[in-house]
């Protein structure tokens, strides 16, 4: 079982890192570049796109998001860990990996519930035919590209969730996975 975990995750992290993270990459750059493009036809030629304003909205946002599901794969995700470097320091190595555990398992049920319940929000856009304030584009690809984030960002969490149990066990799983980035800020 534990040999499938690891092959199923690897995929996973493999899709994460080089698909999804270059493709939010390209996102990313591509709206930047048509923003950039839109300030110069605004400055200089005295128009725009009335709905350019609406794409590099969805689009940046988009990316960001995708690229939020690649970043809590790698766990180097946002956190405040004066409080556990403190008690690693006294020694306290236990209650360091349950608090990791609880953390997981909180990340875990938000990332879900907010997949879970989006999916409604999603049906209900693509019925009601809703769409950007420029009347242009639809709502509903953009609110699903936050879903599927939110639905990978639960998997990964659920394999963290798993490996922080396992340490909790004295057990190593997915040894070439990091348990913490170490980013010093």
């Amino acid at each position: 079982m534990e040999q499938f975990l690891d092959r199923t995750y690897r995929v996973i992290r493999f899709i994460l890192d080089r698909l999804i993270g270059n493709a939010a990459a390209i996102v990313l750059l591509g709206a930047t570049l048509f923003a950039i493009v839109e300030i110069i036809r605004r400055y200089i030629f005295g128009s725009v796109f009335h709905w350019g304003q609406d794409v590099v909205t969805f689009l940046i946002s988009g990316a960001v998001f995708m690229f939020f599901a690649v970043t809590q794969a790698r766990r180097s995700h946002l956190a405040v860990t004066a409080a556990i470097e403190l008690l690693r320091e006294k020694g306290f190595l236990k209650t360091v990996l349950a608090i990791r555990t609880a953390v997981s398992a909180m990340s875990l049920t938000m990332f879900a519930a907010f997949t879970w319940w989006g999916i409604p929000t999603v049906e209900r856009s693509m019925m009601m035919g809703r769409t950007t304030q420029s009347m242009m584009l639809l709502i509903w690809p953009f609110q699903a590209l936050l879903l599927i984030s939110f639905g990978i960002m639960a998997l990964v969490t659920l394999f963290h969730l798993y490996q922080d149990i396992q340490a909790l066990r004295n057990k190593t799983v997915f040894p070439w996975a990091p348990v913490e980035e170490g980013l010093e800020v």
